[in-house]
């Protein structure tokens, strides 16, 4: 078996994307698994094959639905000559506001991995064309990119992930279970997430959060990463950057102007990190 690394990159003004694919048998490569940092939604249009994740090995036809979350491994092979999917990815933040990025534990479909996770969705299953229906509506919206389309793409794909939550919190007995601890660990986050989302532009050390929920610095440190899938200075610098992209859209400001509002002291770590996290600065 050998495992790759999608490749594609999704730009952080429009972190999704949506495609038809024509997966031919002749091109099969069943011992070939790759994985990416974003969400995959696929939609078998028609034909007809076989997925391979997790150890478990899914047959799928016209109408069912394949899920795979972030970084994890997968196969397929095509079994009918053309297999026709319709696939939707997007980073698992493309749904989290700047002051509240941990609400997005709630909306992708790794939050839901479970003992009883499935990666298929049934083609009998009712959600399935309401699915369909709106990966087509984001696909003519990308298309058309007419005024507006971002927030109807954003807006149909909150749509798809509740249709899933629903979806697997009738599958998964525990889903419930597994809801209320996401929110109290959380809750527990809560003041810190505040301070810091108010406080992001000012120097803040680890400790002052840590303190807020009367924790270690080395115990929050751990928590928190576990909580938001980021580390205290990842989550820091999410925000930062987040303003400082706003203010040079405005296009009020110097680079100096802007990197100082946003929190960045040093211009040299600003550039370096825009540059990494979001892109070359024009």
């Amino acid at each position: 078996m050998v495992f790759c690394r999608d490749e594609t990159v999704l730009k952080e003004e429009a972190p999704y994307l949506v495609r038809h694919h024509a997966l031919k048998e002749s091109e099969n490569r069943p011992e070939l698994f790759h994985y990416h940092d974003f969400c995959e939604i696929t939609y078998i249009e028609s034909g007809s094959g076989v997925y391979y994740v997790n150890g478990k090995s899914y047959e799928v036809g016209a109408g069912d639905i394949v899920i795979f979350n972030q970084e994890e491994p997968h196969g397929w092979e095509v079994r009918s000559g053309v297999m026709d999917v319709l696939v939707l990815i997007f980073l698992p933040n493309l749904l989290a506001e700047q002051t509240n990025y941990y609400a997005e534990e709630y909306f992708h479909p790794v939050f839901f991995l479970g003992s009883g996770f499935q990666n298929r969705i049934e083609a009998e299953d009712e959600r399935n064309h309401k699915i369909l229906v709106l990966m087509q509506e984001i696909l003519e919206e990308a298309k058309g990119s007419e005024s507006g389309y971002e927030c109807v793409i954003r807006s149909d794909i909150l749509k798809i992930l509740i249709l899933l939550i629903r979806y697997f919190e009738k599958q998964d007995s525990h889903y419930e279970e597994a809801l209320a601890e996401k929110r109290k660990k959380i809750r527990r986050l809560e003041e810190a997430l505040n301070f810091i989302n108010e406080n992001y532009t000012n120097t803040i050390t680890l400790e002052q959060v840590a303190a807020l929920s009367f924790m270690s610095p080395t115990y929050f440190s751990a928590y928190f990463k576990k909580v938001t899938n980021r580390s205290f200075s990842d989550y820091v610098t999410f925000l930062r950057l987040n303003r400082a992209k706003e203010l040079i859209a405005r296009g009020e400001d110097s680079m100096t102007e802007i990197a100082m509002k946003s929190g960045f002291h040093n211009m040299s770590n600003f550039y370096r990190l825009y540059k990494k996290h979001i892109g070359p600065l024009k």
